[in-house]
Parts: structure tokens; C-alpha cells; sequence
């Protein structure tokens, strides 16, 4: 359910590229300073853009610096850090954690369970700082591994469930904005889960493993309007956001990033602009409203 939430960045400027890399390894740096070395091997674009999109509505301050890491160990890589890629590496040892012990029961893959108990010292640490979305996740992730193994042939059972919990590290802040957050979370929540058991169709059929398409007896082109009404819901909550800093980064990833594997496997007719929301919106610049 990671891998969804990412830029396509041959739409983006070489400037944007560079600081959408810049970010990412700000959470990579935040990841290490946090939660230790090893949690690095959990990093993903997805929560990327959660910093992103919180650095833009809350405009903390950031710190830029350079270093050399492991991925990059002769050249230094430029990163850019503030409370908002603390925050997003928290979510990420969050997630990763569930997610290696949810592979671990579903598959009892042992690398996993190994990976997870690797982990179990920065869960515990990240969870101790962010406890109500620690158990949000955690009983989230319990409920749907029950709606899995129940075998349940409902489309929205699982996939509402995960966009309750990425609704819940979506919202920040209590504040004004929580609200809109947490809906925007809830419905890319849902599209992340769908959008999953719609790439994972084919091996799922073979394997027997839980698909809620297959589930239901429905095949991924019956979902395809489904998908672009939910990410059109996504992109509503998206745009009543103020949001300036990092605006077409962050439209670029609701109105193409999160479709690009879909139309890798699918074909771009698959997504059509017509019907999913102002396509062209990620090809506009900061002013374009």
C-alpha cells in the first residue's frame, strides 16, 4: 500500500525535481536523527508528500544542509528538514512497521517479521510521540487484517478503514485545518487501498491471497470510474487548502503521480482526463488556480 503518493516527475522542472529530492532526503535525515540508521530502509515518496503538503499549509521554518549518506556516498546530496519531515519519518516507522507485521501474517514471510522487530525499538519511540496516531494506526490495521481474513466482498470495508487511518496522520494539527486534512487523507486512503487491489489483481487471482475486487467478483475495469471519483474527492479537499509553497509539486503528485502506475500498466486511455479531476491542473505553474 506505499508507492502510490509520488510525483511524476518527467512533468516537473529541473528545479522541482531537485527540491522534491531535497525534501525526500530531508525525511531520509529526519528518519536517522529520529529513529536511528536502520529506519532509513523504510523511507518512501509517500510520505514525501506529506511533508510537502504540511511544510506549504504551515510554513515552518527549514533548515538546508548537504551530506553524504549510504545511497549516496561519494557526492553529498542536498536535504532540507524542518518539523514537518519529523513528523512525516514518524509516520513512516508508523506505517513500515504495521505494514512488515501485516506481510508477516499474511504471507509469514520471516524477513519480515525480522524487519519489523528491527524496527520495534523506533515504533515504540515514535509512537511515544505521536500515541493518538500510533493507536489510530495500530487498531486500524488490526480491523482490517480481520476484514481480510473474513474474506469480506465488500469494495469499501478495507479501503474506508485505511483512509480512517491516513486521515489520522494526515491531521497535523488540531487546529482549523484538521478537518479538512483528515478528509483528504480519508479519500487518499481509499484510492491508495483500491488502487493496490487493482495492481495486485492478477497475482492475487494466482496466489488465492485477499483482494477485495476478487472478493467482491469484480474485475479492475469495473473500479475505474470508482478510482477517478475518489480522486476527484482528494483533489476537492486538496484545493481548499491555502496552499503556495511547493503548489505544482503538490498538484502534480493528486492529478498524475498517484495515477502513474496505473497508466503504466493500464495505458494513459485508462486515465482519462476528461473524468478525473482538472487533469491539466498538474501541468499549471504556481498561479495557475
Amino acid at each position: 500500500m506505499f508507492g502510490y503518493i509520488m510525483a511524476d516527475e518527467k512533468q516537473l522542472s529541473t528545479e522541482e525535481v531537485a527540491r522534491y529530492r531535497r525534501v525526500y532526503c530531508g525525511v531520509c535525515h529526519s528518519l536517522k536523527d529520529q529513529n536511528g540508521q536502520l529506519c532509513r530502509l523504510a523511507l518512501t515518496y509517500d510520505m514525501t508528500f506529506l511533508a510537502l503538503l504540511l511544510n506549504s499549509l504551515y510554513e515552518p521554518p527549514e533548515q538546508e544542509d548537504s551530506s553524504r549518506c549510504g545511497a549516496h556516498p561519494t557526492k553529498a546530496q542536498p536535504f532540507a528538514t524542518s518539523e514537518c519531515t519529523e513528523y512525516a519519518a514518524d509516520m513512516t516507522v508508523l506505517l513500515a512497521y504495521h505494514k512488515l507485521m501485516d506481510d508477516w501474517h499474511d504471507d509469514r514471510k520471516v524477513s519480515r517479521r525480522a524487519m519489523a522487530q528491527a524496527l520495534s525499538s523506533a515504533y515504540r519511540a515514535a509512537s511515544a510521540r505521536r500515541p493518538e496516531v500510533a493507536w489510530a494506526i495500530e487498531s486500524g490495521m488490526g480491523e482490517i487484517r480481520e476484514i481480510e481474513q473474513r474474506g469480506e466482498d465488500s469494495l469499501d470495508a478495507a479501503a474506508n478503514r485505511f483512509g480512517v487511518i491516513l486521515g489520522c496522520a494526515f491531521s497535523y494539527r488540531d487546529d482549523f485545518w484538521a478537518d479538512e486534512l483528515r478528509r483528504m487523507g480519508a479519500w487518499l486512503g481509499k484510492f491508495v487501498y483500491l488502487m493496490d487491489a487493482v495492481m495486485d489483481f492478477d497475482e492475487d487471482e494466482k496466489t488465492g491471497s485477499y483482494n477485495p475486487l476478487i472478493a467482491a467478483g469484480v474485475t479492475p475495469e469495473d473500479v475505474s470510474e470508482g478510482l477517478r471519483s475518489i480522486a476527484a474527492q482528494v483533489a476537492q479537499s486538496f484545493e481548499r487548502l491555502p496552499l503556495e509553497q511547493d503548489i505544482h509539486i503538490l498538484r502534480n503528485v493528486i492529478y498524475a503521480g498517484i495515477w502513474g502506475q496505473y497508466c503504466g500498466k493500464f495505458g494513459d486511455a485508462a486515465h482519462d482526463s476528461e473524468t478525473t479531476p482538472s487533469a491539466s491542473k498538474a501541468a499549471e505553474g504556481d498561479d495557475g488556480e
